[in-house]
């Protein structure tokens, strides 16, 4: 299924771009969604995230941190989300990364949640490290399928592996052709709890939204489904 293109930092356009997904509770998360995936804007973003930690509980150097969530948000960019974010400790330490997908092609029938399974549980750069768990969920946005697995990757060069964990939601929206992917992933297990809570108390939260105008357009010329 093709992917949706990205929207304005914080929120994400889906097919004509007369909505955008939010969250109506994001707090943890920093958002890093880029527009046009330059050095320039990220580094504007970083430089107003960065600020927002206190200098004296940093493990390291503010700047430090700058560049490392610029770096973060132009690699998000690459993959193609319509949302990134990332979760961080108060020292500056990484938490969690997380973003979220759109899927869907014109004239072509949505796969149920049963049909769709196989695509969640198949990782491009990783294998399930014993059983996922699959738990179906209804969430307000409609009827959602959460997948918590252990991965394997690869390193690069094939020097040994690394062991992350995923925590992903396929969610189906009521009255859309879009199915919404989001996917958390961390490496610290002895926080998975947390993190876990962390993800499960932003996906109820989660909303599709009216695109704002742009400016200079009438009320005429909007589309029938913006208000």
């Amino acid at each position: 299924m093709d992917q949706e293109n990205s929207g304005p930092a914080g929120e994400a356009s889906l097919a004509d771009e007369d909505y955008l997904v939010d969250f109506e509770s994001d707090d943890g998360w920093l958002h890093l969604t880029l527009q046009e995936g330059t050095r320039a804007e990220a580094q504007a973003i970083a430089a107003d995230l960065a600020a927002q930690f206190n200098p004296l509980k940093l493990g390291g150097s503010r700047a430090a941190l700058q560049e490392e969530l610029a770096n973060r948000a132009l690699t998000a960019f690459e993959s193609g989300p319509v949302l990134a974010m990332a979760a961080y400790a108060e020292g500056g330490i990484l938490l969690a990364d997380l973003a979220v997908f759109a899927y869907g092609e014109d004239d072509v029938r949505r796969p149920s949640p049963q049909e769709y399974l196989p695509q969640l549980l198949k990782w491009p750069y990783a294998q399930i490290k014993g059983e996922p768990q699959v738990t179906e969920k209804h969430l307000p946005l409609g009827p959602a399928l959460r997948v918590q697995a252990v991965l394997v990757e690869k390193r690069r060069f094939g020097w040994g592996k690394k062991l992350s964990e995923s925590l992903q939601y396929g969610v189906w929206p009521d009255g859309r052709e879009e199915i919404l992917v989001v996917e958390a992933r961390w490496l610290n297990f002895e926080r998975t709890d947390e993190l876990t809570d962390l993800v499960d108390r932003l996906m109820p939260t989660m909303r599709i939204v009216p695109a704002p105008a742009q400016p200079g357009t009438d009320a005429a010329d909007r589309s029938p489904h913006e208000s």
